[in-house]
């Protein structure tokens, strides 16, 4: 373990707008893991999704994902030059 980088999961948001203005309501909550799989949770705790991607989870959900973390994760620090 010594030596290693610990990643730690990305944490987003998924919200709609009910009113079409910038009104916007959070719908659920979910996180990135290292891997850059997701796992999401609807606030009325009626949908569970895991998801290949965190994008897939605002499809499922109906919402928009809106990264809480930041919009650059641990996966993409570690890709960039």
């Amino acid at each position: 373990m010594i030596g290693e980088q610990i990643l730690v999961p990305r944490r987003f948001a998924l919200v709609r707008y009910p009113n079409g203005d910038d009104g916007r309501v959070v719908i659920g909550w979910g996180i990135e893991l290292p891997d850059g799989s997701a796992v999401s949770l609807s606030l009325d705790s009626q949908a569970v999704a895991l998801c290949s991607r965190a994008a897939h989870c605002e499809r499922i959900h109906g919402g928009e994902l809106v990264w809480i973390d930041g919009e650059i994760g641990d996966l993409e620090k570690e890709r960039s030059p």
